[in-house]
């Protein structure tokens, strides 16, 4: 609520995509394939902010404190949540994504990890939030399902999995090529990961 000029918090970022989400919605604008109005905001937002150049959160007076993009890092493209954050709540440690053996942290693991940062809400730049903004109408118009490109983004990445190669977002999307957008990297990611679940595991960049 309470933020430096030049910055967006993340929830409001998300609450902003998810209300054009549905104005495209009812105005017929979203594309065959595309999935739920849950699927394309995580998607989008989680596009947002690999987008961003810089990441921060707003500390108790009012400052803007630069924190590492690995704080935004999507863990499955899917879903509103990563390890550190859910979008929608937009603050450290508020993920709701849950440990291999089920689980949610405690607040004193919180604690432990970040510290007195834990609850601090993020913020990206507010002139690279409004600028991926344009291009939605026109990102979400098409169907990911037919598309070439993503198609065979997929089948890229499941070849590396049942090959036995180690698969991280990096390997993979060097693997992909960097003529290949941001957007459709996920969306052949997401792809995939309907076939190969261990894509969607929790946690499961650790050790890696």
């Amino acid at each position: 609520m309470f933020f430096e000029e030049g910055w967006v918090p993340l929830s409001e970022a998300t609450s902003a995509v998810f209300r054009q989400l549905q104005g495209l919605n009812a105005e017929g604008g979203i594309g065959e394939g595309q999935g739920s109005l849950r699927l394309i905001l995580a998607i989008t937002v989680w596009d947002i902010c690999d987008a961003a150049t810089k990441v921060g959160v707003t500390a108790a007076d009012g400052t803007v404190i630069a924190s590492s993009k690995d704080l935004v890092a999507w863990a499955d493209p899917r879903e509103l949540s990563n390890e550190h954050l859910n979008l929608m709540a937009g603050s450290v440690g508020s993920s709701t994504l849950r440990d291999a053996d089920g689980n949610l942290p405690t607040e004193a693991e919180l604690k432990a990890r970040y510290g007195p940062f834990l609850h601090l809400p993020v913020v990206i730049p507010v002139n690279n939030f409004q600028s991926s903004l344009t291009f939605l109408a026109e990102e979400v118009k098409g169907n990911p399902t037919k598309d070439e490109e993503v198609v065979n983004g997929a089948r890229t990445i499941l070849k590396m999995v049942d090959s036995g190669e180690v698969v991280t977002r990096e390997i993979a999307r060097s693997k992909l090529g960097a003529t290949m957008s941001r957007r459709k990297f996920k969306l052949s990611w997401a792809l995939a990961a309907q076939h190969r679940e261990d894509l969607a595991k929790p946690n499961r960049w650790a050790g890696l």
